[in-house]
This record gives C-alpha cells, structure tokens and sequence, in this order.
C-alpha cells in the first residue's frame, strides 16, 4: 500500500483518534489499495462503513475547533482558526478544509450547526444527518391511494382476484367520484399511476398481501375499525395502562346450595410487567326459563371489589406455600416495607400498582354508572375497546389461556377441560371446591407462580437477554418511577359499595324490604337527621344516601353529607340469622315465600325462612373439603369497619373477689328510670353501687322515641325498693351461683 502526501495539520484535526487518522488517510488523493488492483477510493467513500459513535467524535471535533480556535489535543492554532480571526472566518477556513477532503459545507451550514449544538449543550447528537422519512406512497396521489384501500376492502367478502382487476375497479371508482371536478377523462386517468408503480404502491401498503389471505382474514380485517386515540402509546411506569376482562373460568364450584355451579373470572392486569393487579371468582348461572329465576353473572359491585384489591397487598393466608411472601420473591421488600407500612412477613408476592388508565371491553357492568362513579373518585381514567376486536385487549386476552393451561387444569375437582369434547365424566358428582376456596387458590397461584415465572415479552433495556418475570420487571421499573402508597380509609372503603337514596323514619329505613335501624353509639346522630326532614340534595327530597355491600347485607352506612360522617345502621332481624348470608339468597326465599302464598315484604317470615335453612345445611354431613368450614361466598374482604376501642384500656387492676352480681329488678326496659335511686349498700357489706336501670338494654329508637304511636300507654315508674330487698336478691344469686352447673337448658331456648 503506497503512503500519501498529508496535510500538516491532519493529525490535529482528527484530535490524535483513530478515526480521524483512517478517514484523513483515506481521503488523501493519491490513496489506493495496490495489491487488490482496485480503483482509487473517493474522498468519502469509507463514510458509510463508519458507525455512529466515529461521526458524532468527528464533528464533535470540528465545532470545538470553531468554537475556541484550537482542535482537541492541539496545543497551537491551524491556519485559519488562530486567536486574531472572527467566527464567521473560522466557519469559512473549516468549509474550505472539508471541500479539500470532498465534503461540501457551506459556512452558513456550519454556523447554524454550532448554533444547534451550543443550544443543546454541546450533545454531538444533533450534528448527525437524520435520514429523512420515507414518503408514504411515493409521489402518488393521496386520492388514488385511498381509492386502492377502498376496493380492496369490498372485496374482502368475495372470491380471490388478481391486482389487474383492482386497478381497473381503482380507475372506473376514480372516474365515478373525481369526473365532473376534473371534467376531462384525461385528467382523471393522471391520477393513477403507471402499472408497474401500482404494482409496487400494492406491495408497500400491504395491499397485495391481504388478497393473498384466505376470506375469513380478509373479512375479519375489513371488518376492524381503526385503532382510537391515534394507536398504541408507549408504556413505560407500573399502572400507567391497565386491561380488565371477564372470561369463563369452565371450573364447576359448589354454590350456596350446595348444588355445582358455573363461574367466571374477572382480572386487572399491567400491561408494563404482566403483573396481576385483582382478580375475581363470581358464580355464573343463565336464566332458569321454567321458573323464571334470574341468572347471575358478574355485576359492577364485583367488579369495583376486585378494584379494591389493587390499592392495597394480598395477604398470605394459612396453609400458602412459604415462597408466595413477598419476603422471599424478587420484589424489593425491603425499600417497599420503609414506602408502605402495610407490606409485612405476611404480605403475598404481588405488587401493589394504582391503575391510572383501564381498557375494557362494552359489557354492561364495565358502562354501569356505579363502576364509572368509583372510577372517577378514584381519578382513573377509562378507555372502551373496539367491539369484536381482541387486539385492542390482547394482553389480558392472551392471559386467560395461561391460565387455563397453567392454573384451571391443576384444579382436578371441578375442572371441565378446554371444550365440550374434551370434558371429563362425573364432575358434577365429584367433591366440589367452593368459590372462595377457588379464591384462595387462584391468588396463591398469582403470587407462587404467575407473578415469579420469567415471561419472553419482559425484557430489561440494560439486559435485553435476560427473561424476567413481572416481579423482576416491577423492581425495574419501580426504581425508575417511583412508589406512592395510597392507602384508602374505611370510610373511602365504604364507597366501592353499592349505593341507594332511602327516606329515614322514625322506625328505621328499609332496603330490599329488610329494615336497618342504628346502632347505639350513632342513635344521637340519626336523631339529628330525622330533625332535618331531608337532605335537600338536588334531586334527593327527603332521599339520604346509603352504602350497602350485597354479599353482607347484615350492616350497612348511611352518608351525612352536611358532617362528612356515616351512621352505622344494623338490620333488624340481625339477631335471629347466625350464619352468612347474602343479599340474593335473601331475594331466593322472598320468592319461596310468595310462591308458598305468603308477602316478600314479610320479612320476618322471610329471615326465619333463612334460619332454618342454614340450620339444615349444617345438620347435614358436609362433603370432603380442602380445609375448614368455610362460608358461602361473599365477595372479598373490605375494611369498612372502624377499630373499636377498648373501654376497659385506662382502668386499673382490681380484685375479682370483690365483685358482685346485680340484682334483677322488676322493671321493663322501656320504662323511664326511677325518680330516685335506692341508697347504696355500705362498704363491707358484700354489695356495690348499683345503676338504677339495670337489665337489658333497651334498642337506641326506643329511648328516643318513647313513644311509638300506637296509642299505649308507657309504663309507670316503678317504686323506689328498700335496701332489704337487694339484700335478700343478693342472697338468693349467691346461693345459685354454682360454677357446675349445667346451662343445657337456656342454651336450647335461645336456640328455638
């Protein structure tokens, strides 16, 4: 390889790197490889084998030189470029060097690149060419282009054709829409281009692999609408997309008749990690036609439940695998236990992620105004999916067959396989699980083996070999964007429940026909609420706002929105229904007891009706299960109560052997108090002080309503008693206090 004549200040130029030297060895004119016979190579010829990093170091270079005067690593000034000439001559000196090494710069050209580069902080990025953007379509026109996607798509219904035929159709729709704008047929047929080009504008827009489809694909794509909001953004932080579907779980349960049942599943995924937000196990049964008993699917109060589950962590339950706490997954426990004191030893290995955006489909309890409510409290933002369009929701889509493959087929009792055929025989007689211990395990399942297998499409930029799982993605992420707990009160709970507007009465308020009426400690306030006639809302009247949760109908909330407080109200056949129940099985025997001749508003035939049913369910011998009892299905667990106080916190230790029962005065409950209370009994005479209205407690209404209207008369005060008498009670009561002593018989009458 012969040398060359260089220049004396390459060297400076190119900052002593090594691609400064190739390029200026290159460039030199008389440059030529002599032991492969080829042809001189032109100045910037070896450009293209060059990478990125070389070209951004070289112009890096050259706008240094510009900008001061001196190259890097020089210690004296080029010609041209010393300390008595202007910007505008260093700019030239440098356009005349790159015009001798064959690359044409203008001075102009070169200032407006200082410019550029000086505005973004000296980042060499901004000096490289951007290729420009292919012109969709070449030099086409826009009109026969929309033409061609038109035809196309009329023919998606009908037998193949060939791209001759399409251009013919093209050319007559042209002359069809744009022959009386144009008015010459000459003008017309200009805008369709030659053969050869329409075949190449059919290849490039994808035209002519479509008709190469079979006609189902061909139908189903012409029948797909475009995507909404201008595509598919990019998703980049844990929450900011979300998908939520409700899918056939095809795994028969035991509902709570006892008789097997069909279920449903509906879950939140992330689309950032894959990782699983909620997830919930409904019973599913079609309308009975013959009795005209309504089917039951998976309604709005389901899904604002399954919601709930998203704001805060799963708890490990007794008898889970050890490896489903988060303490021993791949989530950072330890910064999320410092962020969130609610992550324990007993958190599951599921992430905590607020969902900001959620795409659903337009089934009736995703448009229901009680889940848009809870979703604008909660300032999440809604967005529908295309109907019959699975990719819009192809991620959780793609997620119901990981699950049938992965967790439905290890649940032996009760699965019923992926399609009729392949059902196995006998499932309705097997031993079935009931639907919360479906729960359990389909949320052991998401924190043991969904939320810790590694997943091809996660993928770290940093590693990109490296599978992760959405436990090893959410670490990622979360050390980039953040974690902001948000941990929702009781009250805030309480709105994720159903709501209705009832009328307070003097006797309570009634839902479902069921009577609420309140508990002791807010009796003063729904007194007050009664005082106000209404609560002159617009639209409201005399309505008061109520909360309610269908599967534990037994307690619900009425909203004081003058305080921003809740009266807790407790039904009021509460005490003669021992084992759960729930808001439909309630409305099962209201229609048993219609059918049998009887009123649904009887509500006290209805609860004793619901009684001996439980009473039943229990005599009977249970069919094996998993674990223990376990009650019928209610949803999911929400923390709605407030911490009761403990009353006895503040009081010092005493002797138990000084107590004394009280005695049992002949005095009714509803009774005003006496006018004076009888003398205390002297200290070391075996006695106490004694309240003057001991007993039973009477129901806060009726100490504030001592009068109920119908017209009895309230009971006279009872005589004040003599010490004597507390004297002989107290004798008799120690007498019968014996500790051996058989309760059999009281027990029996409560239970009748």
């Amino acid at each position: 390889m012969a040398g060359a004549a260089g220049h004396p200040s390459a060297a400076g130029r190119r900052g002593g790197a090594a691609g400064g030297v190739l390029r200026w060895l290159v460039g030199a004119e008389d440059f030529a490889v002599v032991s492969g016979g080829a042809a001189p190579a032109a100045g910037g010829a070896a450009l293209g084998r060059w990478g990125r990093e070389e070209e951004a170091a070289l112009w890096q270079a050259r706008m240094v030189e510009i900008d001061t005067g001196l190259a890097p690593g020089r210690s004296e000034h080029a010609r041209g470029f010393g300390p008595e000439t202007t910007l505008a001559q260093r700019c030239a000196a440098m356009s005349a060097r790159l015009a001798a090494d064959g690359i044409r710069c203008s001075a102009h050209t070169l200032a407006d690149k200082r410019r550029k580069w000086k505005a973004a902080g000296e980042n060499p990025v901004v000096l490289l060419p951007t290729p420009r953007d292919k012109r969709p379509g070449g030099f086409t026109d826009l009109r026969c282009l929309t033409a061609m996607q038109e035809v196309v798509a009329r023919r998606a219904h009908e037998s193949d054709v060939t791209i001759d035929l399409i251009r013919e159709e093209v050319e007559d729709l042209l002359h069809a829409r744009y022959g009386e704008e144009f008015g010459d047929r000459a003008a017309v047929a200009a805008l369709l281009p030659s053969r050869s080009t329409f075949y190449l504008r059919m290849k490039e827009s994808g035209l002519a692999e479509v008709l190469d489809r079979p006609t189902r694909a061909r139908a189903a794509l012409a029948s797909t609408p475009p995507l909404p909001h201008g595509g598919r953004e990019a998703v980049l932080r844990p929450g900011q997309v979300t998908q939520v579907d409700t899918t056939p779980l095809r795994i028969l349960a035991r509902g709570d008749d006892g008789r097997p049942t069909a279920t449903e599943l509906t879950w939140l995924i992330d689309v950032s990690n894959h990782s699983m937000c909620a997830l919930m196990i409904t019973p599913s049964r079609p309308r009975d036609a013959e009795s005209g008993q309504a089917g039951q699917a998976t309604r709005a109060i389901d899904l604002t439940l399954m919601l709930a589950q998203a704001f805060a962590p799963w708890p490990v339950m007794p008898g889970w695998d050890p490896l489903s706490a988060a303490a021993a997954s791949s989530l950072p426990f330890g910064a999320l236990r410092a962020a969130d004191e609610r992550f324990t030893e007993a958190t599951a290995a599921r992430p905590v992620i607020r969902p900001e955006l959620i795409i659903y489909d337009q089934g009736s309890p995703y448009v229901s105004e009680h889940f848009t409510e809870v979703c604008d409290r909660l300032r999440i933002a809604r967005r529908p999916a295309r109907k019959r369009t699975g990719p819009d929701k192809s991620l959780v889509e793609h997620s119901f067959t990981t699950l049938a493959h992965r967790f439905s087929q290890s649940v032996r009792h009760g699965w019923q396989g992926r399609s009729h055929k392949k059902r196995g025989r006998g499932i309705e007689r097997m031993p079935l699980y009931t639907i919360a211990e479906l729960q359990q395990m389909a949320q052991e399942w998401v924190a043991l083996e969904y939320q810790q297998t590694p997943d091809a499409g996660l993928r770290d930029p940093f590693r990109p070999g490296v599978v992760l799982s959405p436990n090893d993605m959410y670490a990622v992420q979360v050390a980039r964007s953040g974690y902001r707990t948000v941990p929702l009160s009781p009250a805030q709970n309480r709105l994720f429940l159903l709501s209705r507007w009832v009328v307070p009465g003097k006797s309570g308020f009634m839902i479902s026909y069921r009577t609420y009426q309140p508990v002791a400690q807010d009796a003063a306030h729904y007194r007050e609420i009664l005082l106000r006639g209404g609560s002159k809302l617009p639209g409201a009247g005399d309505k008061w706002e109520c909360r309610y949760n269908p599967y534990r109908p037994e307690r619900v909330w009425l909203y004081d929105h003058t305080a921003d407080t809740w009266v807790t109200c407790d039904f009021r056949l509460r005490h003669l229904l021992h084992d759960p129940w729930t808001a439909d099985m309630w409305q099962e025997h209201a229609e048993q007891q219609r059918a049998a001749g009887g009123g649904e508003k009887d509500e006290e035939a209805i609860a004793l009706s619901l009684a001996q049913r439980d009473r039943r369910r229990r005599s009977r011998r249970p069919p094996p299960k998993r674990s223990g009892a376990e009650p019928p299905f209610q949803g999911l667990e929400l923390e709605t109560e407030q911490p009761s106080q403990d009353p006895y916190a503040d009081l010092e230790e005493f002797d138990l052997s000084t107590l004394r029962p009280y005695p049992a005065l002949p005095i009714s409950p509803m009774a005003p108090p006496p006018a004076s209370a009888p003398p205390a009994l002297p200290a070391g005479t075996g006695g106490a002080d004694r309240p003057p209205d001991s007993g039973q407690t009477p129901h806060p209404l009726a100490g504030l309503f001592p009068d109920d209207g119908d017209g009895s008369r309230p009971q006279a005060p009872t005589a004040e008693v003599p010490a004597a008498a507390y004297e002989v009670v107290e004798a008799e009561l120690l007498d019968d206090l014996d500790p051996d002593s058989d309760d059999e018989a009281e027990d029996d009458v409560w239970e009748m």
